[in-house]
């Protein structure tokens, strides 16, 4: 997966907040046909958050034998998706087209997200950014397939906070993510808010109790996590809802597919 920039320096040691962040007013409301997608490597799911049903919108075809390993979707609900080394912009039915091959700076990304440029204004331009498993954050220019250092979730106790699969930015709300402490990938994973700054993580109080939280949803003042269970795991994927007061989580469902990612409109409901 992604390696370190020589000579960067970032924040270090973030603490695990006790009072996170309370979201502020929700944003203009999308369209209401807008909802959480998810995929496994090939595809296309929907969620329904009001029923908390997975639906199979089809398979993802047009990427080869190319994993999708997480996909992005913006305001508008243009979807982008990525794989080890390519870049594609996904239909709403998953047919999957070639946007740029990516070069060695952008290789080994797995959490995908667009962002605001003023998270509090909806009317802003918003740019693609990645994660990698050192926690280093970068920006994707979707022409050229080149990455752009722009900082770290930083460190705990000494550890590295790196990516454990996903970012959702969502208006008004905050950018947030799934992070891993250590090298150990067996550990839980934890909720973390991004600052847009520096891109240091703050923890959550408490682990989620689970690991390989592969996708992260936003809608209505909750989050939902698409946990991957592994090619012999028993069941091969869960829904959870992660609880953002005390970082805790809870099954909601289990399910036949492997999570592999999700994505959500930058403008999916606040607090309902």
């Amino acid at each position: 997966m992604g390696g370190c920039a020589e000579g960067k320096e970032f924040p270090s040691t973030p603490t695990p907040s006790p009072n996170p962040p309370t979201p502020p007013s929700p944003p203009t409301p999308p369209a209401p046909d807008s909802k959480i997608l998810a995929h496994s490597g090939n595809q296309l799911f929907e969620i329904d958050p009001a029923v908390l049903d997975a639906t199979l919108i089809g398979n993802i075809t047009g990427q080869g034998s190319r994993s999708i390993t997480d996909i992005a979707v913006d305001k508008n609900g243009r979807i982008l998706g990525i794989t080890m080394n390519a870049l594609y912009e996904i239909s709403p039915t998953g047919t999957a087209t070639l946007i740029s091959d990516l070069t060695a700076s952008a290789k080994g990304l797995t959490s995908l997200s667009f962002v605001p440029t003023d998270i509090n204004d909806i009317t802003s331009d918003e740019y693609l950014i990645a994660a990698n498993d050192d926690g280093d954050v970068f920006s994707i220019d979707e022409a050229t397939g080149t990455a752009a250092l722009l900082g770290n979730y930083g460190t705990l106790g000494g550890q590295t906070i790196g990516s454990s699969g996903d970012i959702v930015a969502i208006y008004n709300v905050g950018i947030f993510a799934t992070v891993n402490i250590g090298d150990d990938w067996q550990v839980d994973d934890y909720l973390v808010q991004l600052d847009p700054q520096t891109w240091e993580a703050t923890l959550a109080p408490q682990d989620t109790g689970f690991d390989r939280i592969f996708g992260l949803g936003y809608w209505g003042g909750r989050f939902f996590g698409f946990v991957d269970g592994g090619a012999e795991g028993t069941p091969a994927g869960r829904l959870i809802e992660i609880d953002a007061a005390t970082g805790t989580a809870e099954i909601l469902f289990d399910s036949d597919v492997r999570w592999f990612g999700a994505g959500v409109t930058t403008v999916a409901p606040g607090i309902s």
